[in-house]
């Protein structure tokens, strides 16, 4: 069993929570139990920390939840060590793709160099609580041979259905080609991938988007997946329970080098969607919108509220969203250094803070620091009920 990634060095001195005011065949898998029906608890599991690729990142004093995220990173592996690397002899261990429902989603840490292509790699689906695993079997050459050049893909974790067994789970990968988008889904049940549906862009309604990547950030709200990145003025939508893509015509404004995030608050009103932007200089835009797309005109903002980041950052990055919480990454601002030479002098800082941004009550909260040189571009948050109601999932 591999120990848990170590606590941030800055978990003495850490910030508060803070309101902010307006302005085909398997591979192989671990023995297989007795499949269970998925119990529904009625209220949603907590938020524990970030899986990221050097281990997982608990919340920390004062997060609400950080007894219970400590607790969970000293009996999980998050570096995945009960996986064996594949391929054999050259891989170097997993790095988690995506994470849902107390699951992970992990690519191998393999790169052949003698192609720069996009191209489908190895994945595993575990729950690091109970060390369990699933080695997906690579994607059936026959599926997609008549697709011509693989150019960008993202897979994601299907959200559970009330009628799964507690162990049973689906992975998604949206594939863009030349003329159109293939989504393939992967089945624990038949140990199989297969075509779920596809679509050209202009059945979407829309024209092919300028940006050729982007399907490896996205966002999950109520069975959909949400893509903002490839396209400026565009949503890409795939409806998980019913395999239908569409898109909704919303023209985002964001920095360059960002992106906008798809949310929504756990109790939010159905059909309606938030779209969370950062829009630079400490300022982060909550927009309401139709979650129905609209192939005529573009879908007007309903509402919009702007909120005043915390000054004692230079800079955020959105990193996704996930169960109400947009998370952000803040750079500090360089601290000021006495010069008995009376010059003006400025120490870099050795560490960056990971927060949260709830939805509805814009409540920003610290989770953890990590050193300078972990500047993650994205995460994965982790929800899971800690031992010992924790379930297992795989």
């Amino acid at each position: 069993m591999a120990s848990p990634a170590p606590a941030p060095a800055s978990a003495g001195h850490r910030r508060g929570s803070r309101p902010l005011s307006p302005t085909a065949s398997s591979v192989g898998s671990s023995p297989a139990f007795p499949p269970q029906k998925r119990r529904r608890s009625g209220r949603p599991p907590p938020f524990l920390g970030l899986a990221c690729d050097d281990g997982f990142y608990p919340a920390l004093e004062p997060h609400p939840s950080a007894k219970r995220a400590i607790a969970l990173a000293r009996k999980a592996d998050f570096e995945y060590y009960f996986v064996p690397f594949v391929p054999e002899g050259k891989a170097w261990g997993w790095f988690p793709l995506d994470a849902r429902d107390g699951r992970v989603l992990i690519q191998s840490k393999y790169f052949p160099d003698d192609s720069p292509r996009a191209r489908f790699m190895n994945y595993a689906v575990c729950d690091p609580l109970f060390k369990r695993y699933v080695l997906l079997p690579p994607i059936p050459d026959d599926l997609t041979v008549n697709e011509g050049s693989l150019l960008d893909f993202g897979l994601c974790l299907a959200p559970s259905q009330e009628d799964e067994a507690d162990t049973a789970f689906r992975v998604i990968c949206v594939a863009r080609y030349k003329t159109k988008l293939v989504v393939l889904v992967f089945s624990s049940v038949t140990r199989q991938w297969g075509i779920a549906t596809s679509s050209n862009w202009s059945s979407l309604g829309t024209e092919e988007p300028p940006n050729l990547y982007g399907l490896g950030s996205f966002d999950c709200v109520d069975g959909c997946f949400y893509w903002t990145v490839p396209s400026p003025d565009k949503i890409l939508v795939l409806d998980a329970l019913k395999m239908e893509l569409s898109v909704i015509n919303y023209a985002h404004r964001v920095e360059d080098g960002f992106r906008a995030c798809i949310a929504v608050d756990r109790e939010g009103t159905p059909g309606m969607l938030t779209v969370g932007e950062y829009l630079g200089n400490r300022q982060f835009r909550f927009s309401r919108i139709a979650k129905q797309s609209d192939h005529e005109s573009p879908n007007e903002r309903l509402s919009e509220n702007i909120i005043q980041l915390p000054c004692d950052h230079n800079e955020y990055f959105t990193l996704g969203a996930a169960e109400g919480f947009i998370f952000l990454r803040g750079v500090p601002e360089d601290e000021e250094v006495e010069d008995p030479s009376s010059e003006d002098l400025y120490m870099e800082p050795e560490e960056v803070d990971y927060y949260s941004l709830n939805v509805k009550t814009a409540e920003f909260e610290m989770v953890c620091a990590m050193d300078m040189d972990k500047c993650y571009f994205s995460v994965c948050p982790y929800f899971r009920f800690s031992p010992p109601s924790a379930k297992r999932c795989v």
